[in-house]
């Protein structure tokens, strides 16, 4: 879905294949405070699925995603700046 997103969101012309590279390393965009759409829902559910509840899986990118991104930041030692750039969509989706 990650791969699919950027693809239409962005024309990054990624191979979907499911699979973390450094092609999806490279084409990930930063999302933060006040994002709406399908990327924000992906980084929810991703927030979601590691155990960090955002709320609801709304795909508007507020206080509570905001809250799980910070407290996954900072467990995972990232820079805990509550925006999800490559170094969060790294621990979230890198094998």
């Amino acid at each position: 879905a990650l791969q699919t997103e950027l693809n239409k969101q962005f024309n990054k012309k990624l191979v979907v294949d499911g699979k973390w590279g450094a092609k999806t390393k490279a084409a990930i965009v930063t999302v933060e405070k006040g994002a709406k759409g399908n990327l924000t829902w992906i980084l929810q559910a991703a927030l979601y699925t590691e155990g960090y509840n955002p709320g609801s899986l709304d795909s508007i990118f507020g206080k509570g995603t905001e809250s799980a991104l910070s407290k996954f930041q900072k467990d995972k030692r990232i820079t805990a700046d509550k925006k999800a750039g490559k170094a969060t969509f790294t621990k979230l989706f890198a094998a």
